[in-house]
């Protein structure tokens, strides 16, 4: 709803403008533009609700309130609130057509690689927990543990890595995005072991190798990277 914000009497009466304005929103959603910016925050008691520190003014007590189901901010220090737009307002001193604009140039897979590194620490905490992968890597020679954690493989056993990674903030439709979960929100890389692949100390992609009857191999869509133990 555009309701609230200082730019709803210009255009609520234009519902095809409302719809782009929400439709740029969902595409971009607050909680995944503050990650680009480096916000950190923790949860605040509720599923969907984060707070950290005001990107807005200085503090030293967090008092930076994001609703992530809402899609909304409200900072009780500075007493500043609403939508995305209006944090890129406050927050680039742009107007409401220039943060558009700007918005539309950002309008890329919302951190991607902190996404990419979440799911991956997610997959390496599964292996030990599902003795049919520790099976799998031994048939295949690997048995060494050490050498395992030094390669980050994991384990995607299905059914939770979405929910894992929703508490921490990210959305559904970013998951769908980045091809970690599929149209209906099932882990892509379902019944899989996983192994992240670096290029330039960067998580760019996930290699799921099947350990049942599904298609052997899988790659997340985008760059393929190289299969590399760690960061070089």
């Amino acid at each position: 709803m555009l309701v609230g914000f200082p730019y709803a009497r210009r255009w609520r009466q234009n519902s095809a403008v409302g719809e782009d304005l929400e439709k740029l929103k969902q595409r971009l959603p607050l909680l995944d533009y503050l990650r680009q910016q480096n916000w950190t925050a923790r949860p605040a008691g509720h599923a969907s609700e984060f707070v950290g520190l005001c990107p807005l003014h200085p503090e030293t007590r967090p008092s930076f309130y994001v609703n992530a189901h809402k899609n909304l901010f409200y900072c009780h220090g500075c007493g500043q609130g609403g939508d995305l737009i209006r944090f890129v307002e406050l927050s680039q001193h742009l107007s409401f057509r220039q943060s558009l604009t700007y918005l539309e140039q950002q309008n890329a897979p919302a951190d991607r690689d902190a996404l990419l590194r979440q799911a991956s620490a997610f997959y390496q905490r599964q292996l030990d927990r599902y003795p049919e992968a520790r099976r799998y890597l031994e048939q295949r020679g690997l048995r060494d543990f050490a050498l395992i954690r030094e390669l980050q493989i994991g384990y995607a056993p299905g059914g939770s890595l979405r929910r894992h990674l929703v508490a921490q903030g990210y959305s559904l439709d970013l998951l769908r995005r980045t091809g970690l979960v599929n149209p209906q929100g099932y882990d892509a890389l379902y019944q899989r072991v996983v192994f992240p692949c670096y290029r330039d100390g960067r998580i760019v992609n996930l290699y799921g190798r099947s350990t049942g009857t599904a298609f052997a191999h899988r790659f997340l869509p985008g760059s393929q990277g190289g299969l590399v133990a760690c960061p070089v």
